[in-house]
């Protein structure tokens, strides 16, 4: 029994390792081309300003997929690949995105836009 146990696992490895894939790093520029024609439509919810490409200082701010979680203030937070940013909810859109994942827009830690995506288990 032992062989049949060591080749099942031989052959499943790799599938679990493929199956589990890395977070999103929250950096700019990290997934933004893959969901350009997504993020170009959206608004942000106060101003109805464009969430892709605002900016700040004459420097433009991106969208990209990101990691989140919920405070214990009940306020999201969104991963911008350096620190956690409180995310504003006048900036939050609350729809599915294209990959069920939250997704950030924002620079220099001026979030433009936070979609919630779909809930995760």
């Amino acid at each position: 029994m032992a062989p049949i146990w060591r080749a099942l696992l031989l052959v499943l490895l790799p599938v679990t390792a493929i199956a589990q894939s890395s977070p999103p790093s929250g950096r700019h520029g990290d997934g933004h081309a893959q969901g350009h024609d997504w993020y170009k439509d959206l608004r942000q919810p106060d101003t109805g300003s464009r969430c892709c490409n605002g900016t700040v200082d004459g420097k433009q701010g991106d969208c990209r997929p990101t990691q989140s979680y919920i405070g214990e203030d009940g306020l999201y937070r969104a991963w911008d690949g350096r620190q956690w940013l409180i995310v504003p909810k006048n900036k939050m859109l609350s729809m599915p995105t294209p990959d069920r994942g939250p997704h950030l827009c924002e620079t220099y830690g001026l979030v433009f836009c936070f979609i919630t995506g779909e809930p995760s288990s």
